[in-house]
């Protein structure tokens, strides 16, 4: 009996991955054909899948297709739809008033990972490639969202970190990250310099100022935003910055 529950299941993929294929409506002896399974077997998964609102059947053409049921299961889980849309449109009205290169970064492990890069139109620009990662101990963003966690789980990176050899304890021990991440937790606001984090980065003489994003309900990972460039210009234009980010906030949560 449990052999059969499992060849079912795996018939069930199998029928969707046809019409992920194909694309369009086809007849039940059209996926017997393409997937060789017995028509008894066929005619009875496709009607509980029809049954169960999964397949759609057309009673005059005798042809099934996926129903829009299927697409709400795991339409949660895409992160482009809002990140590449609703996000990178704020992202560039952003960098249009601030005048500064703006990325968007991800939790990747132990790593900050730079998603969307957009850089500065002219003049000194501290350069970041999308797909660059720091490691999440290192970075503005990084410590914002490990802020957020829950305390366990924020130590719980640190210590990974010290143990793979990324970072030593002794340039940067567990007192000194727990007053940074306390420091994060009580701001909204992210102001980091490169040159005061105890391993060098790309741009030593570079700084950020960041925040954390809000995103749909299900909306599989954590986001933030940051604007970047040499220290001295933006040291300059501190207070500035963390007022466009806090409307990018605002901006965003009216969009949900």
């Amino acid at each position: 009996m449990q052999q059969d529950r499992v060849k079912s299941a795996a018939r069930v993929f199998a029928i969707l991955e046809f019409f992920s294929e194909h694309r369009q409506p086809a007849r039940m002896h059209e996926m017997t054909a393409s997937l060789g399974y017995p028509v008894s077997s066929m005619t009875a998964l496709l009607r509980t899948m029809v049954s169960l609102g999964y397949l759609e059947f057309d009673p005059d053409t005798h042809r099934y297709f996926p129903a829009p049921r299927l697409s709400r299961l795991t339409n949660w889980m895409d992160a482009s739809g809002y990140e590449q849309t609703v996000v990178l449109d704020a992202m560039h009205r952003l960098r249009e008033r601030a005048g500064e290169p703006v990325v968007l970064g991800t939790q990747e492990g132990l790593h900050l990972e730079y998603v969307v890069s957009l850089h500065r139109y002219e003049g000194t620009n501290s350069h970041i490639k999308a797909g660059t990662r720091r490691l999440m101990i290192q970075n503005g963003i990084g410590w914002m969202m490990l802020s957020r966690q829950p305390y366990s789980e924020a130590i719980s990176i640190y210590r990974q970190t010290v143990t793979r050899g990324l970072l030593r304890a002794d340039d940067y021990d567990e007192a000194a990250f727990a007053a940074t991440l306390q420091a994060h937790a009580a701001t909204d606001i992210s102001v980091l310099h490169a040159r005061h984090l105890c391993a060098p980065t790309a741009h030593w003489n570079a700084s950020m100022v960041s925040t954390l994003i809000p995103a749909p309900y299900g909306h599989h990972r954590s986001l933030g935003v940051g604007v970047h460039g040499p220290t001295d210009r933006i040291t300059a234009k501190v207070e500035m910055l963390s007022a466009l980010l806090r409307e990018l906030v605002v901006d965003l949560k009216s969009q949900l």
